[in-house]
């Protein structure tokens, strides 16, 4: 019997994480409780048993080999050279962005998408200087879940995924859709593939310890305000910055 190449593993690994969402999303409604009197809270969570024990490994690992090799990290390689390091891997992720911006209708954003690439890769040596940035043309990430959300589709149950952490069932769905918008990911072997995820997960890191170090020490519960951090996050990502409307007392006429 013919072995599978780690390739093609990865991606019906893919295939299996998707479905998995998929059927968790479909049983959500049996799981949720039903109070329809009760106000909807800002989140969905009806999986936290499920979620928390989740947060309790991801912590666990977290703690073990991902906080010494970001602060491993942070005292070797200067902040120069941090930056760089994010400027590249946000230059890599161009494609993926500029697909989003094309499936949202936002022709505007696309072009600077593509003029912040093509000036970040010639002048910026391959990405390593946000030249872009420079000239006033700040840089913006889009992903298919902020896509989804676009057209409507809801945001689903909030996840804790083991080992990526908040999401939520149309975010973790998304995540395997800019897998296939993502040409690098075509390109590379398996190995290349493995690092450059091993490098993005560091960096990202270490940019958010001392903000996340901070969250954990003045929480009283430090997996809800997680789960309020992120939701709170994703809907700013979403609405692109934009302030929600304020709506009167009434619920009738938004205010800006």
């Amino acid at each position: 019997m013919k072995s599978l190449s780690w390739r093609e593993r990865r991606g019906w690994c893919v295939r299996i994480f998707a479905a998995l969402l998929l059927v968790c999303s479909l049983s959500v409604p049996v799981l949720a409780d039903s109070g329809e009197n009760e106000p909807a809270p800002p989140y969905y969570d009806p999986l936290e048993p499920i979620n928390r024990g989740i947060f309790v490994f991801n912590q666990a690992l977290d703690e073990m080999f991902l906080k010494p090799a970001a602060r491993l990290y942070i005292n070797i390689v200067p902040e120069g050279g941090r930056t760089a390091v994010s400027n590249i891997i946000n230059n890599l992720k161009t494609p993926v962005t500029l697909a989003n911006d094309l499936l949202q209708g936002e022709p505007d954003r696309a072009q600077t998408t593509i003029a912040r690439f093509m000036v970040n890769t010639i002048i910026g040596f391959g990405g390593v200087a946000d030249v872009a940035m420079d000239l006033g043309v700040p840089g913006h990430s889009e992903d298919f879940g902020q896509t989804a959300a676009t057209y409507g589709v809801g945001s689903g149950p909030y996840l804790m995924l083991p080992f990526f952490g908040p999401s939520n069932v149309r975010d973790a769905l998304g995540k395997v859709v800019d897998r296939f918008l993502d040409p690098l990911d075509y390109a590379l072997e398996d190995e290349a593939s493995f690092a450059r995820a091993g490098i993005e997960g560091l960096a990202q890191r270490a940019r958010f310890l001392d903000v996340s170090e901070a969250l954990e020490k003045t929480s009283i519960d430090y997996y809800a305000s997680i789960r309020s951090v992120f939701s709170q996050n994703r809907n700013f990502e979403i609405r692109n910055g934009v302030p929600e409307p304020i709506t009167d007392i009434y619920g009738d006429n938004p205010t800006k």
